[in-house]
């Protein structure tokens, strides 16, 4: 007799939707729709349970310092990437 594989469950989209900020508010983000994404209320609260009120800029940063951990080939390509990034955030 086969084991039954457990699956894990389908992701279902709600129809609700949060407005996400680009720039966080407690770092002076606005309500404009230029700093606003509309997210999906299940993927807005996975953002925030794994990257807290980080901005975007420093999620990234988090990820490549993970591709770095790994040593994962990518690492190099997505280190300059960032820099170039900071580089535009700087100006």
């Amino acid at each position: 007799m086969k084991k039954k594989i457990k699956k894990y469950p389908r992701y279902k989209r709600r129809r609700q939707k949060n407005k996400h900020h680009i720039v966080n508010k407690c770092k002076g983000g606005r309500a404009v729709n230029e700093n606003l994404l509309l997210m999906d209320v299940n993927r807005h609260n996975a953002w925030h349970f794994l990257f807290e009120n980080k901005s975007f800029l420093d999620v990234i940063k988090l990820l490549v310092r993970c591709l770095g951990f790994k040593k994962h080939p990518d690492y190099l390509k997505a280190k300059e990437l960032l820099d170039e990034l900071e580089l535009r955030n700087e100006t």
